[in-house]
């Protein structure tokens, strides 16, 4: 078990205006242990919101720049009357002295928002020196839905964050998806418990474990001393123990990787160290591999194995074999010379020189033997994105018996509408020619599924009845949304047939219990659709295929706004052959 445990940062909001920041930080804020505290920049009665064009000394509460990497500045409230004139200055004189972080209170009803985000625009553009801010509101879907719309006006600018004002009565599911930074948590939430400590009731501990998994910080709301709240928030939000194997998935959380392409790319050696790792993965293929030879009638089968890498299912279809008690020929197809060397030496090593080695490309070399059994792994995240239709038609064709078995025999793609203001920021600020117009794996996580998945396409290996394979697919599924929401993009999953009842799935309601080869996919849209609860959304697929390479176009039709059809003819993102 790793040792060591992330927690959240915790902070303090005093309920009064301090004097002087610095005088606060160095005394409650240092007795809380609090990491940080929302203070306001200025006195709300400052004069110069009466039209001076700068703040008296007595009329600012963060004096210095010394503890700017602690305080989050707070500045007034909107207004109608100055158009936000105050919190201009307010964020001018933030800039000036070096506030890492400002906080903006949002709108309470929705008149004006338009000039509301031309404000906040205009300070986190150009050389303004405010880089990012953070929008405060309650935490109910009224202010989610004026969020929603700030959002808009600011083209989903990913230098707004959110901060939510927590009640038990937040719809956490409609907050999921946000930039949620910071949850403030107010002191009457707090109940005392038989030892006099304040403690949250269970359900409101829940909502903020929640937020806080996705990155959020906490504060509470005080208007005495905090320093017993601090320390419970500090537990709370403090994460178990995990494995070794589990702090290296979460490590992924919300990162965007580009999808392998092990055709054009030899994998490196930690690359298949990797996916080694996934015991349940491997635990499934044996299964199916001892289930097909337990239904052939042959004395000695031949199992082959397409796409051998460093061995993993040799050593499975071996121990499957031995399990069972039969014997089998064993060959191994591999074409990345690197892993050819490791193959070399664990037949060497472990298979007392057992297998039969075959170096070259499946769908071109030519071994001594046809395979009762064609085992191979070349599913990616969803399912056919590493040419497993391409591959395996070929080598069903050319390296099986007429009669033979595939491992895997069929497998499926899936999508669903997501919401995700994270993934959608991250992948439009993506360099190297992806963006908007390519999919990731990704390890979704701040996040909210819209609807049931639904199946695009599937392929089957034999081709059913002998007939070709089509490697060119359309699909156009329909979903009811869920609840009002913003599509940011697609999910895409799979599930394959390996042999009889052993299979593999990524689908969260069929998900194979303790498997993380495979992260989902995600189909990010260049313009977000605003969606409401209920409404019927459509997603076009296509996967088009030319010789040389494969790629995926995509949109969705929502009942107000449709977005475009995405990397039309593979223009940023396509798979080699």
């Amino acid at each position: 078990m790793s040792s060591e445990k992330t927690v959240a940062a915790i902070g303090v909001e005093p309920t009064w205006v301090v004097d002087d920041a610095d005088a606060f930080v160095d005394d409650s804020m240092v007795s809380s242990e609090a990491d940080f505290s929302l203070l306001e920049i200025t006195k709300p009665q400052s004069p110069a919101a009466n039209g001076c064009l700068f703040f008296e000394l007595e009329d600012v509460v963060v004096k210095t720049p010394t503890n700017g990497y602690c305080i989050v500045g707070k500045t007034a409230t909107w207004s109608d009357a100055d158009r936000g004139a105050l919190v201009a200055r307010q964020m001018e004189y933030a800039s000036y002295i070096g506030l890492r972080r400002v906080m903006v209170p949002g709108p309470a009803a929705a008149g004006c928002l338009a000039a509301f985000a031309q404000m906040l625009l205009a300070a986190t553009h150009g050389d303004s020196g405010i880089s990012a801010l953070t929008l405060r509101f309650n935490a109910d879907e009224g202010s989610w839905r004026i969020w929603r719309r700030v959002r808009e006006l600011c083209g989903h600018s990913a230098a707004l964050s959110v901060a939510l004002d927590l009640s038990s009565s937040c719809d956490v599911e409609q907050w999921i998806a946000e930039p949620v930074q910071l949850v403030i948590v107010p002191e009457s939430m707090f109940t005392a418990n038989p030892s006099g400590y304040p403690v949250l009731w269970r359900i409101d501990q829940e909502i903020v474990r929640r937020l806080s998994e996705i990155g959020a910080a906490i504060a509470v709301r005080h208007s005495s001393a905090a320093d017993d709240h601090v320390r419970y928030l500090r537990h709370l939000t403090q994460a178990a123990e995990k494995s070794a194997d589990q702090e290296a998935t979460d490590q992924y959380r919300d990162v965007l990787q580009v999808p392998l392409q092990p055709l054009m790319n030899h994998l490196e050696s930690v690359t298949y160290e990797t996916f080694e790792a996934d015991l349940p993965k491997y635990d499934a293929y044996e299964s199916a591999i001892g289930s097909a030879l337990a239904a052939c009638a042959k004395e000695q089968p031949v199992l082959m194995v397409a796409g051998a890498g460093r061995g993993p299912l040799v050593s499975r279809a071996l121990a499957a074999a031995a399990g069972l008690g039969r014997s089998v020929r064993m060959v191994a197809v591999e074409k990345n010379p690197g892993a050819m060397v490791t193959l070399q030496r664990r037949n060497a090593s472990e298979w007392g020189g057992a297998v039969e080695l075959v170096y070259g490309d499946m769908r071109l070399c030519t071994p001594g033997a046809k395979a009762d059994i064609l085992i191979s792994e070349l599913l990616g995240s969803f399912g056919d994105n590493e040419l497993a239709p391409e591959c395996m038609d070929v080598a069903t064709a050319r390296l099986m018996q007429p009669d033979g078995v595939s491992i895997p025999s069929r497998y499926a793609a899936y999508v669903a509408p997501l919401s995700s203001s994270l993934l959608h920021a991250r992948a439009s600020k993506s360099t190297g020619g992806y963006g908007l117009e390519t999919p990731y794996v990704v390890n979704v996580h701040a996040a909210r599924v819209l609807a049931p998945a639904q199946r695009v396409w599937a392929f089957d290996h034999p081709a059913p009845d002998g007939s070709a394979m089509l490697f060119e697919r359309f699909a156009s599924v329909s979903f009811v949304v869920s609840a009002a929401s913003v599509v940011h993009g697609l999910v895409g999953y799979f599930d394959a047939t390996l042999h009889g009842s052993q299979s593999l799935s990524t689908l969260p309601q069929t998900h194979t219990p303790n498997m993380d080869s495979w992260f989902p996919m995600f189909f990010p849209l260049k313009t977000p659709l605003n969606v409401e609860a209920g409404d019927n959304i459509s997603v076009s697929m296509w996967r088009r295929s030319i010789a040389s390479r494969v790629w995926y176009e995509w949109a969705v039709e929502a009942p107000t706004a449709a977005s475009s059809v995405h990397n039309i003819n593979g223009h940023e993102y396509a798979i080699g052959k």
